[in-house]
């Protein structure tokens, strides 16, 4: 296929988007109305229904619309693979592995090394925050998902070495992790099947609203999120920084 057949095709898909959001944009209300039931409901009904007072990462994320909430973790597991296979097709057989033996890349620069030993631990703290009181406060597992991985990001960029021993690997322990928390939520919404009769139903007790444990399953389902989303974006970064390095040997 020709460059100029190429761009000729990305033209007339590109005319055809512009054509479509251009129809949708003119169908949306004017700024300061209105008009959505859905909206008006959750708002109604969602505190008293599952004791989340956060209704936008807690009731409609994951509940009202917790099936498509299924499904972008499932898109983000398929993007994070696609990197992983493109990255190591394009890798061959060159002489450097998935997963280096060892990492330090910053090992000639005390002070990134410094700042990010220090920010390494809050950032996992704060990970954590953001993700267990997503149904409370705004953030949730999505958020939360990337702030941990910039932790560990955090953790090589201090030039730790990232494998030691007969220890699990880091790129081996991001993929479990990130299937583990796919699974995990797909798991949950199971377990709405089979004792509460509907997927994604909740079948914990709800607890009082406002406090850490409440809201049923939403805790759950954002842990799940954001060790999915944390893996994934472990596994990218992983992947894009060994063909960084690889480039860097070829230069030399």
């Amino acid at each position: 296929m020709t460059r100029r057949l190429r761009l000729r095709i990305f033209a007339l898909g590109a005319l055809g988007l512009a054509a479509l959001l251009a129809w949708g944009f003119a169908g949306l209300p004017d700024f300061g109305t209105s008009s959505s039931p859905y909206s008006e409901l959750i708002g109604r009904i969602g505190l008293d229904v599952r004791h989340a007072t956060n209704l936008a990462a807690g009731t409609t994320t994951l509940d009202f619309r917790g099936i498509d909430t299924l499904g972008e973790e499932f898109i983000l597991f398929a993007a994070a693979l696609g990197v992983l296979a493109l990255q190591r097709i394009s890798r061959g057989e060159r002489p450097v592995a998935a997963d280096p033996e060892e990492r330090e890349p910053t090992a000639g620069s005390p002070s990134v090394a410094t700042v990010a030993s220090a920010l390494a631990a809050p950032f996992m703290v704060l990970a954590l925050y953001v993700v267990l009181h997503g149904h409370l406060t705004p953030g949730g597992g999505f958020q939360g998902g990337v702030v941990l991985a910039t932790s560990w990001l955090l953790v090589y960029l201090a030039g730790a070495r990232l494998s030691r021993g007969d220890g699990p690997k880091p790129v081996i322990a991001a993929e479990v992790g990130e299937a583990s928390g796919a699974f995990g939520f797909a798991l949950v919404g199971f377990g709405g099947l089979v004792f509460a009769s509907a997927y994604l139903e909740n079948f914990l007790p709800l607890g009082v609203a406002g406090n850490l444990l409440s809201g049923g399953t939403y805790p759950l389902l954002n842990l799940a999120v954001g060790i999915e989303v944390a893996g994934a974006v472990l596994l990218i970064l992983g992947e894009l920084l060994d063909q960084r390095l690889l480039e860097g040997e070829e230069q030399t």
